[in-house]
C-alpha cells in the first residue's frame, strides 16, 4: 500500500508498563519480566531497519508508553495519518458481549478508516473488494474510498445489496434504486464489478458467506452512524465483521453530518 500510494508508514508499538505497589509479604515481581523501553525501541528499530532495506519505503518507528487504543488513535491524529493497520484476533464467545478489544475501539475512535488483518489473512493486494451496500442513509458514503483503492489495484467490486428478512417489496425497490448508483459510479470509474442482493436474518453472516463465494480478499464497512454520537459504538452488523470476518476488513466512520451540510446521495450524487 505504501508504494500504490506513495505513503510515509508510522510503525507503532504501544505498551502499558505496569506500575507496582506491594503488601508486605507479597512476592515481588522479578525486574527482568518486566518490558524495558530501550529494549522496546532497540526491536521496533530493527523491525523498521529491515522494512526499509527489503522495501525501500519512508518509515518512522513510534514506542509509546501507554494503554494500545489510546495511543494508535493519539499517534494517528497527530501525525494526520490517512489509515490504520492492524493485526486482531478478534473475539467471540463471552468476550463478544463486552465491546473492549483495541481493535474494536480503534475502529469505533479512529479519526481516519481503520484496515483489521485477522492472523488467517495471507494474501498481499486487494483484488476482489465486498462493498455491502443496505437501505442506510449512510451505506454509499464508502463508494469514494472503494473506487481509490479498487483504481490501484486494479479490483473488482463485488456489490452485496443486504435486506433484512422482514423488509418489503418497496424496501427492495428503493435498494435497487441505491445500487444503480453505486453501479453507475464505478462504470464512471471503470471498475469491474458484480451485483446481488441477498436477504436474511443476520446480514453480518450473510455477508462473511458471500465473501467466501466472491473470493474477496476486503470487505469495506461503515462503523455505523451511532459511532458519531458517543464514539464507542459499531453497530452490530460492523461489529460481528470486525470480530469474525476471516479476510481483512476496512472500517470507515460516516462523516458528520448537520442540517446544513448532510448529503442525502451518500457521496453519489443522486438522491434515493
Amino acid at each position: 500500500m505504501a508504494h500504490l500510494f506513495k505513503a510515509k508508514i508510522f510503525l507503532l508499538h504501544a505498551v502499558s508498563l505496569p506500575v507496582y505497589a506491594y503488601l508486605p509479604d507479597e512476592p515481588m515481581l522479578i525486574e527482568s519480566e518486566i518490558p524495558k523501553e530501550n529494549e522496546i525501541e532497540q526491536k521496533l528499530n530493527h523491525l523498521a531497519d529491515a522494512i526499509v532495506k527489503k522495501y525501500n519505503i519512508e518509515l518512522s518507528t513510534l514506542a509509546v508508553n501507554d494503554k494500545p487504543a489510546k495511543a494508535i488513535t493519539k499517534a494517528a491524529t497527530d501525525n494526520n495519518v490517512d489509515i490504520i493497520i492492524m493485526g486482531t484476533h478478534g473475539v467471540s464467545g463471552f468476550d463478544e458481549f463486552f465491546a473492549g478489544s483495541n481493535t474494536q475501539k480503534v475502529v469505533s475512535l479512529a479519526p481516519c478508516p481503520t484496515i483489521s488483518v485477522q492472523k488467517s489473512a495471507m494474501k498481499v493486494g486487494f483484488f476482489n473488494i465486498l462493498l455491502p451496500i443496505d437501505n442506510d442513509l449512510h451505506s454509499r458514503q464508502k463508494v469514494n474510498n472503494v473506487i481509490e483503492l479498487a483504481e490501484a489495484y486494479k479490483s473488482t467490486v463485488h456489490i452485496l445489496g443486504l435486506l433484512k428478512s422482514d423488509e418489503d417489496a418497496g424496501d427492495e425497490h428503493k435498494l435497487e434504486l441505491k445500487l444503480d448508483t453505486v453501479k453507475e459510479k464505478l462504470t464512471q470509474a471503470r471498475i469491474p464489478f458484480s451485483k446481488k442482493i441477498i436477504r436474511g436474518n443476520n446480514l453480518a453472516t450473510e455477508a462473511m458467506n458471500y465473501s467466501g463465494q466472491v473470493n474477496a480478499d476486503l470487505v469495506v464497512v461503515l462503523t455505523g452512524h451511532e459511532s458519531n454520537l458517543n464514539g464507542a459504538f459499531l453497530g452490530t452488523f460492523t461489529e460481528q465483521i470486525v470480530n469474525h470476518s476471516k479476510i481483512p476488513v476496512m472500517s470507515i466512520k460516516p462523516e458528520e453530518t448537520t442540517i446544513e451540510t448532510f448529503d442525502p446521495t451518500g457521496g453519489t450524487g443522486v438522491i434515493i
